[in-house]
């Protein structure tokens, strides 16, 4: 990280997420969450800072430059998954341990259907990842702008991990960071909030053509929330979605990139 990329961390961002946060509050968006004491709920709100900065603001601030894989360890990337979990159970906790099933937002009434509705949401999203992608590169073409188009080197190394390694980040993104976005973010801040966090979590792909794609998943994955209620159509269309990259369009990228 530069020292401009620290102060803007610092300078700006730092006191942006408090504000968010702040406000976000003011407006009663944590009214549903029934802290025994106000105690609590000022721990639990500095904890929603904490894990804002680390999951949406440090991405951001690095600029969106790639990341160094030369070290990473996949150690490194389930530790953001962690962080989501144990700022979950802590929210969980201080707030009382409200019925887990609807906290986590898997309270639904239709579960085998929504979960149907949601791998077809999975593949729907990335039909309109295509032509996101498609009509982005149309524009820049357009405009004569030429953005690096290589896949990016995060999202190669994920690519290349052993099968067993694929299918845990898989398990593990689909439900905790659907848990994270949608069932706690989307329902106290909105969709829209809810769905730029999350396109800023990923912000270390360091491709702005890649970033483009995720528009299109992101909008699925915050509409199928809002239309159902609950998490379980999200967490599978989300499932699906990174099946298909990691197992599927990735490898098969990837090696005509190494054949051409």
């Amino acid at each position: 990280m530069t020292s401009l990329d620290r102060s803007l961390l610092f300078g700006a961002g730092l006191p942006l997420v408090f504000a968010i946060v702040f406000v976000a509050d003011r407006r009663g968006a944590f009214r549903r969450d029934a802290f025994p004491s106000a105690f609590r709920k000022r721990v639990a709100l500095l904890l929603l800072v904490l894990v804002l900065v680390v999951t949406a603001l440090l991405p951001a601030a690095s600029g969106g430059h790639a990341t160094d894989v030369s070290t990473l360890r996949f150690s490194h990337v389930l530790a953001v998954q962690a962080i989501l979990a144990g700022f979950l159970l802590g929210w969980w906790l201080l707030s009382g341990r409200p019925p887990l099933a609807s906290f986590l937002g898997l309270d639904s009434r239709r579960p085998v259907a929504e979960a149907g509705a949601g791998v077809a949401l999975g593949l729907i999203g990335w039909t309109l990842t295509i032509v996101v992608g498609l009509a982005a590169a149309l524009l820049f073409r357009v405009l004569d702008y030429d953005p690096h188009r290589a896949v990016p080197p995060l999202v190669a190394w994920l690519a290349a991990r052993p099968v067993a390694q694929r299918g845990l980040l898989v398990l593990m993104a689909m439900t905790l960071e659907e848990f994270h976005f949608r069932s706690f973010l989307q329902r106290r801040l909105g969709a829209v909030p809810a769905s730029i966090l999350f396109l800023l979590a990923h912000a270390g792909y360091g491709e702005p053509f890649f970033f483009v794609g995720l528009l299109a998943i992101t909008t699925v994955l915050a509409v199928a929330f809002a239309k159902t209620g609950n998490a379980v159509a999200s967490i599978l269309a989300h499932g699906t979605f990174d099946a298909i990259q990691l197992f599927i369009f990735l490898p098969v990228a990837l090696k005509l990139l190494a054949g051409s």
